[in-house]
């Protein structure tokens, strides 16, 4: 692994530090101002495409009043290019209202720029957040 590969590796791990904390602001400080988040299975009913780190902190933030979560890396998958890293992750939490159990497996693609994450691209059971009883409906 590259140095630049490893410093990615390193700032994916802070910004999955501050989902754990609940911090909007901390994650998106970890951002490029033109960040794009995309979610193909972000809902049953349909896929998650958010632009712009004003946006996404708007996301977040609501994402964080209705489900709190940490996050671990299991797997990360070799990059021929040192600014994607590729991994597998789970999460644990709970719904914030009801207190139910959320446990997740991801899929991660995220591309990196000039020392700040650029894009992500996650694939995870959306399924498992709609057993804590949450629906897309709130997320917005």
């Amino acid at each position: 692994m590259t140095d630049r590969a490893s410093d990615n590796l390193d700032l994916l791990r802070r910004c999955f530090d501050r989902i754990a904390d609940g911090d909007a602001d901390g994650v998106v400080a970890l951002y490029t101002e033109d960040y794009l988040l995309e979610l193909p299975y972000g809902s049953v009913e349909e896929s998650v495409c958010i632009a712009g780190r004003a946006t996404v902190r708007d996301y977040l933030v609501k994402t964080f009043s209705v489900l709190r979560f940490a996050v671990t890396i299991e797997t990360v998958h070799p990059s021929a290019d040192p600014d994607l890293v590729i991994a597998e992750y789970t999460s644990e939490g709970k719904a914030v209202a009801s207190g139910r159990r959320y446990a997740n497996r991801y899929v991660g693609f995220w591309w990196f720029r000039d020392g700040l994450i650029c894009r992500t691209r996650e694939y995870l059971n959306p399924q498992a957040v709609e057993a804590t009883g949450l629906e897309p409906a709130d997320f917005r």
